[in-house]
């Protein structure tokens, strides 16, 4: 458990140094039309659990409702929250953009200390904030999210490296039906990508952990599914895709 905790720490630190010195520079010059958001659009899912071989199950786990609140600014982009029914303390994902550039999912406050459960441990894991996360990029097959690196940091007693690395990279496009139409849907792998050695007098430990969540777009109306790795790290205790059943705009509330 110890071991799971540092590497939690290392993470942390890494993407918190990260996100205090990223900033978003380029003024958008057009519109897009991929996909356009207002103030409540909804969408609607049902969740599903997937097998080890990608099986996936025909009892309904749970079903969830995605609705987008009043347009803000939010770290120089035009933002949206996503309130969600029912809520969910494991969600990753806070507000939605969508620009010239791509879509983008803005991961807010995670507080990983609610996954230590050994008493003997008393350090706290600072909270972190890693902000915009580019899911989808309009112009580029591969693109990097988000990225820091840690080499040999001294922390009281011990040496620590460790890497943090979120990448996109889109896949084949696939047929799917919604509501009775086909469509041609964009496919991305979004990859979570985790390191890190310790050297401590008493030993040593080289952890890595990986987490790939699928999320496939239909243009003009947005995620049509995500399908997501059981990953402790994360939260996710389960292999799961959600699938859309529903989207449109509610009016004004």
């Amino acid at each position: 458990m110890k071991k799971n905790i540092l590497l939690l720490s290392i993470v942390t630190l890494s993407l918190i140094l990260i996100a205090s010195d990223c900033s978003e520079s380029t003024v958008p010059e057009t519109e897009v039309e991929y996909l356009l958001l207002q103030a409540n659009d909804y969408w609607d899912y049902d969740i599903y659990e997937v097998n080890e071989n990608g099986v996936v199950s025909d009892e309904l786990l749970d079903s969830k409702n995605v609705r987008l609140r009043n347009e803000e600014t939010l770290d120089k982009k035009t933002a949206f929250e996503l309130r969600l029914d029912p809520s969910s303390d494991n969600e990753l994902f806070t507000h939605i953009s969508a620009d010239y550039d791509g879509i983008f999912l803005y991961m807010s406050e995670v507080d990983l200390n609610k996954f230590v459960t050994d008493p003997s441990i008393s350090a706290k894991i600072p909270i972190l904030i890693p902000g915009w996360i580019k899911i989808m990029d309009f112009n580029k097959n591969e693109w990097e999210s988000f990225f820091f690196e840690l080499k040999d940091q001294i922390v009281e007693q011990d040496t620590v490296s460790g890497k943090v690395q979120i990448t996109g990279k889109k896949q084949d496009q696939k047929e799917v039906t919604y509501l009775g139409k086909t469509y041609f849907a964009d496919v991305v792998n979004l990859t979570f990508d985790l390191s890190a050695k310790l050297q401590s007098p008493s030993g040593s430990t080289d952890q890595t952990a990986q987490s790939v969540f699928t999320y496939t777009f239909i243009e003009g109306i947005g995620i049509y599914s995500v399908e997501q790795k059981a990953n402790e790290l994360l939260g996710i205790s389960q292999n799961t895709i959600e699938i859309l059943t529903g989207n449109g705009f509610l009016g004004n509330p």
